[in-house]
């Protein structure tokens, strides 16, 4: 089973890197969200990985909240 964060070998593949600090200089210098482990190690998540390697689309990740109704019922003449 996948966990939601890169595994270290999939940030290596990745970046290229196996050093911490290089793997982190890369992913500044392309814009890559992520955190550091109280280790150092650089913490990327799946699914945002997935979004910039383009293999799935932003718009399916993060669905648009229901529309607002249009219309309001009137209980001013409900007894």
């Amino acid at each position: 089973m996948e966990t939601e964060i890169l595994s270290e070998e999939e940030l290596a593949d990745l970046t290229g890197y196996k050093h911490r600090g290089y793997q982190r200089q890369w992913l500044k210098a392309r814009n890559w969200v992520f955190i550091e482990s109280r280790g150092g190690r650089p913490l990327v998540g799946r699914m945002f990985a997935r979004m910039k390697l383009g293999i799935i689309s932003p718009t399916l990740a993060a669905q648009p909240p229901p529309p607002a109704p249009t219309w309001t019922p009137d209980f001013s003449r409900v007894s």
